[in-house]
């Protein structure tokens, strides 16, 4: 049965169905949710039971990133020659293959990097192809919403990490690195012939008339609106690096509370990550997409900044929960924005293009951050750069158009 039912007189095709979300949901749950945000919770368990040092627990934090960053490179160069199912299938089977290659203790440092470089390379996969696989399927009214049910995979698995990891630690570390790669296995597993669906699907265009939407694209290099928009995006990267880099570690090691108040207070950021797509993608359906980044970028730098006013505990976990909102959230509504900004043909293309500049700004603030930590007795430094660079993400939501942008026109 069909979630929606579009009219032929709109140029879309009857295509959107049940399992699309569902399966979009996995993705980011894997590729960021537990591909990414369980180790948060994991690094101050490795620095405790002697794994790895703070200065290398830390750069293993960075090998993510760099992965993260070479993903969208590899699918700009094989998307051509390689089918989007074999590559969302790659990038499920490395990140569930990274946790469990992770789970042999007495391996060297160069093992662990690489496999936490391919959890992000595997991460940056799916988040690029996820959601361009499914949006052009679903009507303009309702994208917002799946939008942000896709994207909340990442709260959840933030979420469910923070609560059960330091549960899984206190039999062992080994045992929580297994039970996280047989989790993305499942999920692999339970979704895998979805995608195949999903790629079936593509191939009958979601749009009726192609010429038609080649009038209506935009050359992202003439979009002025789009270079802010990816500029925005950039600097969102380096907005929230110290939480989910450091958090669980600032608070246990710097702060003095426990793992596991630690990880409630991960698994808070995840709450928030879960509910922050879905709330908003309905503001961006009701607002407008400029307007909603507005607030939702000058609630997450507040955020940010919260420990530079106070550590007490609650406004420690009113942070996290904050900033795990908006987290996902935005991404929601900036991949939402720039379908709106360049039309639904260039959405894939910019959408990778923008994943490739946020994860760029993200391994190299991800590095120079592991750089000055190591330097450094205070973690809070770090909260006054990334609250200040989402300063500047405001500024550049400000200079778009959003009334220049091809969808817009169409409907005129």
């Amino acid at each position: 049965m069909l979630l929606f039912r579009i009219r032929e007189d709109q140029k879309f095709i009857t295509l959107y169905k049940p399992g699309f979300w569902l399966a979009g949901l996995a993705a980011t749950f894997i590729g960021n949710g537990i591909g990414r945000f369980a180790y948060i919770t994991l690094m101050p368990a490795l620095i405790q039971a002697n794994w790895f040092s703070k200065e290398d627990a830390a750069q293993l934090g960075v090998a993510t990133l760099i992965g993260y960053l070479l993903g969208p490179i590899f699918i700009q160069r094989v998307i051509k020659r390689i089918s989007n199912t074999i590559l969302v299938g790659c990038g499920m089977v490395l990140c569930s293959l990274s946790y469990l290659a992770c789970s042999f203790p007495n391996m060297s440092f160069l093992w662990f990097y690489g496999w936490r470089f391919l959890a992000g390379f595997g991460g940056a996969i799916l988040m690029v192809l996820a959601a361009p696989m499914i949006l052009p399927h679903v009507p303009t009214a309702q994208r917002g919403r799946v939008a942000g049910v896709i994207f909340s995979g990442i709260g959840l698995g933030a979420a469910a990490s923070g609560l059960l990891i330091p549960l899984m630690v206190n039999i062992n570390v080994v045992f929580a690195w297994l039970t996280m790669g047989i989790s993305c296995s499942l999920l692999s597993f339970m979704t895998w012939k979805t995608w195949a669906d999903i790629s079936v699907e593509s191939t009958v265009s979601t749009y009726v008339n192609h010429s038609h939407m080649g009038d209506t694209a935009v050359n992202l290099w003439r979009n002025h609106s789009m270079w802010y928009l990816l500029i925005a995006y950039a600097f969102n990267a380096v907005g929230f690096l110290p939480h989910t880099l450091f958090w669980v570690d600032f608070m246990v090691r710097e702060l003095g509370f426990s793992l596991a108040v630690g990880g409630v207070s991960w698994s808070l950021f995840g709450i928030g990550a879960a509910l922050g797509p879905l709330l908003t993608g309905i503001l961006g359906d009701r607002w407008g997409f400029r307007r909603s980044l507005l607030v939702c970028f000058a609630l997450k730098a507040f955020g940010v900044a919260l420990p530079l006013i106070t550590t007490t505990l609650w406004v420690l976990h009113f942070s996290a929960f904050l900033v795990g909102m908006f987290t996902p959230g935005i991404v929601t509504l900036v991949s939402m924005y720039a379908l709106e900004l360049v039309g639904a043909k260039q959405h894939r293309f910019v959408w990778s293009t923008m994943t490739f500049s946020f994860a760029l700004t993200q391994a190299f603030g991800g590095f120079c951050m592991a750089l000055l930590i190591s330097h450094a007795d205070s973690y809070l430094p770090l909260y006054a750069i990334s609250a200040t660079a989402l300063v500047i993400s405001i500024l550049c939501i400000m200079a778009t158009h959003p009334e220049d942008s091809p969808q817009l026109k169409q409907n005129t």
